[in-house]
């Protein structure tokens, strides 16, 4: 598979400014103090250099290395490694906070344990997650549903889950925001 950052593809769900769910849990202090906060699938790091100019120690990761090329150029402050979300390579509870907004709808449906268990690994006790998980991949409807996310993270918290529509620079997209709370 091509890097989708290396022709035009990332426009669909790109989003070149903070996203509203982002910042709604920030004006609701869910977020907690800034602390720790690892982005999954970044892309260009557009939220983790909004987290880092309001204190936050931001690290993002993603598969591609051309996002992140520029997501390095563009955000000195924030950390980028290309890693894979079901093998993180951070230690046990270094996070306060983890982000994902694309990522987890495109994992197969065998691997979504093991990716919540990655998340709850890095994550410190009470750590959070903001989750936004598009119900479309490549415009076709995926098997995304509040089921799926209660199975995926059985034994987390759910804070808050609704259906919204997810921005990015071209579209708006049918997803599920989902705050999630890693148990003490």
């Amino acid at each position: 598979m091509s890097d989708p950052y290396a022709g035009g593809l990332y426009h669909w769900w790109h989003l070149s400014r903070v996203s509203p769910e982002l910042l709604a849990a920030e004006a609701d202090d869910w977020l907690g103090k800034p602390g720790h906060v690892l982005d999954i699938g970044c892309g260009l790091g557009v939220e983790l250099a909004h987290l880092a100019q309001h204190g936050w120690r931001s690290c993002g990761i993603d598969m591609s290395a051309v996002a992140l090329r520029r997501a390095r150029a563009d955000h000195a402050e924030v950390a980028f490694i290309q890693a894979d979300a079901l093998r993180l390579p951070f230690t046990t509870r270094a996070f306060d906070l983890v982000l994902d907004r694309g990522c987890f709808q495109y994992l197969d449906p065998r691997q979504r344990r093991a990716y919540s268990a990655e998340a709850e690994r890095v994550l410190r006790p009470d750590g959070r997650m903001l989750l936004r998980a598009c119900l479309n991949c490549a415009g076709i409807r995926n098997d995304i549903t509040e089921a799926v996310i209660a199975s995926a993270f059985a034994g987390w918290t759910i804070d808050f889950l609704k259906p919204v529509q997810v921005p990015s620079d071209t579209r708006e997209m049918p997803a599920l925001e989902v705050r999630l709370r890693r148990k003490m």
